[in-house]
């Protein structure tokens, strides 16, 4: 199934593979399928792997948690350090 806009009756639908007609390889990465929507008007639909969402290249990789970023901050890490050396000594706050 694919999600089509019909521009005659100006809304989104589904169409179904019984409304498929043709499906063109116009180029690598790109397929055209077309059909009709349900009430017969013709609709085409670009898919395959060059529409597939790709990951923004001006943001990392990946995110650091919470308490990763909060770790970093000096006053963070010395009051962790601090805490974890009590528990050590058998020490509670």
């Amino acid at each position: 199934m694919f999600v089509v806009y019909c521009a005659t009756c100006d809304r989104r639908t589904l169409m179904g593979i019984d409304e498929v007609e043709w499906v063109y390889n116009l180029t690598p990465g790109v397929i055209s399928v077309a059909g009709n929507c349900p009430h017969g008007h013709p609709v085409v639909v670009l898919t395959g792997d060059s529409f597939t969402p790709r990951a923004d290249p001006r943001t990392p990789p990946y995110q650091l948690s919470p308490w990763a970023r909060a770790y970093r901050h000096r006053w963070w890490s010395q009051m962790a350090r601090r805490l974890r050396g009590r528990r050590r000594h058998g020490q509670t706050a």
